[in-house]
């Protein structure tokens, strides 16, 4: 009797033990996939943006939204090996930044420039700019055509400038009257009321939104741009000439946001209507 006793605490023994070494070694198993978890390289990338520009980036209470802030937040998600982190500096300081490596990607509905694009990288375009002629209701300007011999301002290094360059250029006798300018948006809408100016050609959207906002009275048309290509413009994010790895990695899922819809469905949230690239801006 005494000896089966000691067979049965022997063999509880013996249990005890292996439920012990398996708990243990379980234990060192999910300890192992922590470990490879936190191990793991998460390189993260900086986005300059100036949450205070409506619809790319802005404000809605507390939470960080925009067209183009969603499209990155999309992309960051498919992309474990990246963590995005937004930050929020003046217009005129994203590219900067990016210059100096203080962030990796700029996003404010960035258009290419020949000499913008001699410094950056670019992304495939997340949106075709749906862009206005804004101007007062005595002369509603309606196409390219009204443009000429008239006077606008637009930003210093902007895909704006570019366009009336180009057009100068190939157009001596049809030129249109333009200088740069530091001033927002805003306040060149502004000039285009007082009289100081004569158009504003800009986002239709983003312009419309700043005219409501601030009281203008201004009338917009969009032009067709059938006989005016030069004029046609994209959005673009802009990177870092070393940032090749994450324009591949960003250029893959944003071809893959425009073929799953999800481009679509931003673009008609933000902006009213799908303004998304054809497939040929994919390749």
């Amino acid at each position: 009797m005494k000896l089966k006793k000691l067979f049965t605490v022997g063999a509880v023994l013996l249990t005890s033990t292996a439920l012990l070494a398996a708990c243990s070694s379980g234990s060192k198993s999910s300890s192992k996939i922590e470990q490879s978890k936190s191990d793991s390289k998460v390189t993260k990338i900086t986005v300059a943006q100036t949450a205070d520009s409506r619809p790319y980036s802005f404000m809605d209470g507390d939470k960080l939204t925009g067209f183009d802030i969603e499209v990155l937040k999309a992309v960051d998600e498919a992309l474990p090996q990246y963590e995005f982190d937004y930050k929020k500096v003046p217009d005129d300081s994203i590219i900067m930044d990016v210059d100096t490596g203080r962030a990796q990607i700029g996003a404010n509905n960035f258009g290419k420039t020949p000499e913008r694009e001699e410094k950056y990288l670019f992304t495939y375009p997340i949106s075709q700019n749906v862009n206005a002629i804004f101007s007062r209701k005595g002369d509603n300007f309606k196409s390219i055509a009204d443009l000429v011999g008239k006077k606008t301002l637009v930003p210093t290094g902007s895909n704006y400038g570019a366009i009336y360059e180009q057009w100068n250029k190939e157009n001596p006798d049809k030129k249109i009257d333009f200088a740069y300018s530091e001033d927002p948006l805003k306040e060149r809408m502004a000039a285009v009321e007082s009289g100081k100016i004569d158009f504003m050609f800009a986002s239709k959207s983003n312009g419309e939104i700043l005219l409501k906002d601030n009281g203008l009275d201004l009338v917009n048309n969009v032009p067709d741009l059938k006989d005016y290509p030069v004029f046609a413009t994209y959005e673009y994010f802009l990177l870092g000439q070393d940032e090749k790895d994450l324009q591949a990695a960003v250029n893959t899922e944003i071809k893959k946001l425009s073929e799953n819809g999800k481009l679509k469905e931003l673009s008609e949230k933000f902006y009213g209507a799908d303004y998304v690239p054809g497939e040929d801006q994919y390749k």
